[in-house]
């Protein structure tokens, strides 16, 4: 179990430090082994991890000197697959060619599947597979892909060096809460209600028996299988997804999807070839060259 969180300032107006730096401090609650944080300033990611809990990196000169930017993603590691002591385990996970940045939440079981045998991988880390399969070419919309390709439980939440003003949000079989403050302007997200009341200092007020809500912060429940994409004007699209139906075959150690395979027509040396769905990097079985998606003859 892991944490992640955040917030996302439509207007000019930023959240309370000492409130972000308390929710921050209670999301070590699920996961003690690593944290951090990431955003997108001129252009260029910013992103700050430490293999120690997030009571402890509070205290860091990265964490004390801050001024917060306008979208903000953070995250608590509670370590599974790779050690926490090698950073590039921990999270944020970041792409600096795509310029993809993600923070994740639950387990993905095919990533060995995603990358393949040659693919060279920057971590030890299941995670890597979000990051690979959003960042990966193809004709089909990035985060059907992730439903398309992932198989697993996954919250997370990604930001783009490319589209400074753009937060994703994905839910499958993973919780991610939200708040949204009127009076400031300002969307939190976390992976528990409880830590944004605590962190916020959110409280619910009644008159006569009757429950008058929480002020002006009013909560959200994503559901299941959904992206939301928040911009400038807060949602641009809040959309549902049907995750492709894996299978577990007898003798083997992992997940493969039923419908994995089609046979292709390889654009380079017009062979038919089988082209596995689920991972992101193909060869062709007649010449050898990589198979892109894109490319595709079917």
């Amino acid at each position: 179990m892991c944490g992640l969180g955040g917030f996302y300032c439509l207007r000019d107006r930023r959240p309370d430090k000492e409130s972000i730096t308390n929710m921050f401090s209670s999301l070590e609650s699920r996961g003690r082994d690593a944290s951090g944080f990431a955003f997108v300033k001129d252009s260029q990611l910013v992103v700050s991890k430490a293999p120690v809990r997030s009571s402890l990196f509070v205290k860091t000169d990265d964490c004390k000197g801050l001024k917060l930017p306008k979208i903000m993603i953070l995250h608590t590691r509670a370590a599974t697959q790779g050690t926490a002591k090698n950073n590039q385990n921990n999270h944020p996970l970041f792409d600096k060619r795509s310029g993809i940045c993600i923070v994740h939440n639950g387990i993905i079981y095919n990533d060995k599947d995603i990358f393949g045998k040659s693919q060279k991988r920057d971590a030890e880390v299941d995670s890597e597979a979000i990051l690979a399969v959003l960042g990966a070419k193809g004709k089909t919309e990035k985060v059907k892909r992730v439903f398309d390709r992932l198989e697993g439980s996954y919250a997370f939440a990604a930001i783009n060096r490319d589209e400074p003003a753009s937060l994703l949000l994905v839910k499958k079989d993973n919780p991610i809460d939200l708040y949204y403050d009127t009076k400031s302007d300002i969307i939190y997200f976390c992976s528990e209600r409880r830590i944004m009341q605590e962190g916020l200092g959110i409280k619910s007020t009644s008159a006569r028996g009757f429950n008058l809500g929480e002020g002006n912060y009013h909560f959200y429940e994503m559901k299941n299988n959904h992206a939301l994409t928040l911009g400038i004007d807060g949602v641009e699209s809040y959309e549902h997804y049907h995750p492709r139906k894996f299978g577990y075959f007898e003798n083997e150690l992992k997940y493969r999807s039923r419908s994995d395979e089609m046979l292709v027509e390889c654009p380079y040396c017009l062979g038919s070839t089988i082209y596995h769905i689920s991972k992101l990097f193909n060869k062709c079985e007649c010449c050898g060259q990589d198979l892109n998606e894109e490319d595709l003859y079917v």
